[in-house]
């Protein structure tokens, strides 16, 4: 091995190195492709767990339903002052937030968020801002960080932007940041816009692009103010820069208008306000009426259920991790050099391909695993990108270079000999047509004839005949090439063709697709003969044997004129078979072995036990009723059929026959049963002399 890797192509090293710097070039500086990367990752989001809901959150919409109140009767609207405030739609008169915060206070909610922004006065603003100052500890409601001229700082937007509080008649202003607010912001990343991160705390100095001062007030997220409020602050992250918090589970919310119901809030999952002590109860717009949604990795999101995520990451220390750039690329170089390896060491394409394959999906489960087991986000697209493109290029490349030698060598060789042979010697130079004598092989082998042609010569027209005898040629052939047979020649009017012989992919296969050939020809012929018919032409019938087994295979002939065939015992047994589907009224017969072989894919009917004209041992008959499959069961008379053989061949004739009979009850025009029982009759008539062993010589071919 290590000598191999020694002598690797330097073409194969070009590739790799090529592939590895243009990615990296790739990866460094084009955003667009950076862009791809991240749509990468975020795959493994969407498809990667997500984190189970903290159950200190609830989340109460401003949905459709707490828009509209549709749901509720009239005197349902009435009964309740917030109801009342509701039923003129959204945005909601600002009387109606001192009546929710009471309401969940009052029910033991610990902190009540709401993510809404109030930057403007109204004279309404009274009991709203007496109900935020009763319940100082207890809310929390939006800011907005409003971009002035927005910059780049660390891959992030975040310079150049000021705190925009809200209306002073609810919250006066103070230096630095009331603790009754949080921004509401998220930023996208900047190649694609798409929200990954979170930022939990900066400073209005970081916002206008200053460098961070401990002594700075800070600024607080809303979600990071809310876990502070629940008095979990060491919860939130100390940095002041973006994290990768894991997404939250889908969240089903509750309307915000079903807890001023009261068949609503006095059974689950209200249970008269149980369902909020001592949990962060967010409030926000939710539903397909709001526009304000920011794209994520699981596409369009609303900006509540952003924040409970990041809440929910804080609560849970669930947050993701991310390799460093140095890593990054040395998981590109590594991909390369696992390219490199793939190609100097696996000489075989298609085995390459699929080593390929499996190591490109594993990389990508392994990362899938990665980010589901320990939150770890690793570079996906850019390493695949390396390793496949290498692989593929020195593969193609290495097609290319041998399909221009084949061409050159294939163009030379086809002004002497034919096609086939050249192709044989072109795909497998050591193959036995490159000498001057045999090789003995497993293979199959078919003889197909037509029925009476010797006698409808006598009278037919030569010119007819020659054209139906083409046509049935034609149709014949196309079914041997179409299953991957050879064709051996054309006898009269018969053909011979096996498998297994130049090109095999072992016994089972060329059996069954030799089974597959004869009972394609039976349909093809049919549909010859209803052309026939159509034109007044003389309908035909074939008879098909077909046997696996031994033979030798070889350049048979003369100085003069050589070609490449097939002799042996199954080949002799083939055409014997052929010949005796007439005795049977059957259109195919195959042997013994072949049934053996196609048994799993076909149904298999057994026929007799005969010793062929010319030889002494026994061969089992066989035929095909039909090719296995869906929907596909064997005959019901079949299972009686197999019994009356066995009686027949151990000499209980009379059962046999009644058996044979039933089963022409079922298949009247059943030519094996007819001839089965007129054996039984005259056997019984005149039973064996000598001890009966089940055996039918043939009298002829």
């Amino acid at each position: 091995m290590l000598a191999r890797l020694a002598k690797q192509p330097r073409a194969l090293t070009a590739i790799c190195l090529g592939w590895m710097l243009g990615v990296t070039v790739l990866h460094i500086f084009l955003a667009r492709y950076r862009n791809l990367e991240w749509k990468a990752r975020d795959q493994l989001v969407r498809f990667g767990s997500r984190s189970e809901l903290h159950p200190q959150i609830v989340f109460l919409a401003i949905d459709n339903a707490s828009i509209t109140l549709d749901l509720l009767m009239e005197d349902e609207r009435k009964q309740s002052p917030a109801l009342s405030l509701m039923e003129n739609g959204f945005p909601y008169p600002r009387t109606v937030y001192p009546l929710i915060i009471e309401r969940l206070v009052q029910a033991g909610a610990r902190v009540v968020v709401f993510d809404m922004l109030f930057p403007s006065e109204k004279e309404t603003d009274g009991p709203f801002r007496e109900a935020l100052a009763k319940y100082a500890d207890q809310v929390v409601i939006g800011a907005n960080l409003e971009a002035r001229d927005q910059g780049a700082a660390g891959g992030h937007e975040r310079l150049h932007h000021t705190l925009v509080p809200p209306a002073t008649s609810l919250i006066p202003p103070v230096p630095g940041m009331d603790d009754r607010l949080g921004f509401v912001n998220f930023w996208g990343d900047p190649d694609d816009k798409v929200v990954r991160r979170a930022l939990y705390r900066t400073t209005s100095e970081e916002m206008v692009g200053l460098p961070f001062r401990k002594a700075a007030p800070e600024l607080f997220s809303l979600s990071a103010r809310a876990v502070q409020k629940a008095g979990q602050l060491d919860r939130v992250p100390a940095t002041h820069e973006m994290t990768l918090p894991r997404f939250a589970q889908q969240i089903r919310p509750h309307s915000l208008y079903e807890i001023f119901v009261r068949k609503f809030w006095d059974i689950p999952p209200y249970n008269g306000g149980e369902l909020f002590r001592d949990k962060i109860v967010l409030i926000g717009p939710d539903g397909n009426w709001v526009k304000d949604e920011l794209l994520t990795a699981f596409g369009l999101t609303t900006g509540p259920r952003l924040h409970i995520s990041a809440m929910n990451a804080a609560l849970k220390g669930d947050f993701l991790s991310e390799p460093s750039e140095w890593t990054n690329l040395l998981c590109i170089f590594a991909a390369g050099a696992c390219a490199w390896l793939l190609g100097g060491l696996v000489q075989r394409r298609l085995l390459r391909l699929v080593i390929l394959f499996g190591v490109a999906v594993s990389s990508y489960g392994a990362a899938q695993l990665l980010f589901n087991l320990q939150g770890f986000l690793p570079i996906v697209l850019s390493p695949l990108v390396a390793l496949i493109g290498s692989s593929l290029t020195w593969t193609v490349r290495e097609q290319v270079l041998d399909r221009v030698e084949r061409l050159r060598m294939r163009r030379t060789l086809e002004r002497y000999v034919s096609q086939d042979i050249v192709r044989e010697l072109l795909d497998n130079p050591e193959s036995y047509l490159n000498s001057i004598g045999g090789v003995r092989k497993e293979i199959t082998v078919l003889f197909s004839d037509v029925r009476g042609f010797t006698s409808m010569t006598e009278n037919a027209d030569p010119h007819a005949l020659v054209a139906q005898l083409n046509e049935y040629f034609e149709g014949m052939v196309a079914t041997v090439f179409a299953n991957q047979g050879t064709l051996d020649k054309f006898m009269g009017d018969a053909v011979m063709a096996h498998w297994g012989s130049i090109v095999g992919e072992g016994a089972e296969i060329d059996a069954v697709r030799a089974v597959t050939t004869a009972l394609q020809m039976r349909t093809a012929l049919a549909r010859l003969n209803a052309a026939w018919k159509e034109r007044g032409i003389v309908e035909l019938q074939i008879g098909i044997g077909v046997s696996h087994g031994p033979a030798i295979v070889g350049n048979i002939g003369c100085e003069a004129k050589m070609e490449v065939s097939v002799i042996g015992d199954a080949v002799n047994l083939g055409s014997r078979l052929e010949g005796t589907t007439k005795q049977y009224h059957l259109d195919l017969c195959i042997s013994e072995t072949a049934a053996a072989l196609v048994r799993e894919s076909f149904i298999v009917r057994s026929v007799d036990l005969i010793v062929v004209k010319g030889k002494t041992k026994p061969v089992g008959v066989f035929t095909i009723l039909e090719k296995r499959g869906p929907g596909v069961t064997e005959p019901a008379w079949l299972a009686r059929h197999e019994e009356a053989v066995q009686f027949y061949r151990t000499g209980a004739f009379s059962a046999a026959e009644k058996a044979w009979r039933d089963v022409l009850e079922q298949a009247p025009t059943d030519g094996v049963a007819q001839v089965f029982i007129e054996r039984c009759v005259e056997l019984q008539k005149h039973p064996p002399e000598a001890e009966w062993t089940g055996v039918y010589e043939m009298k002829s071919k």
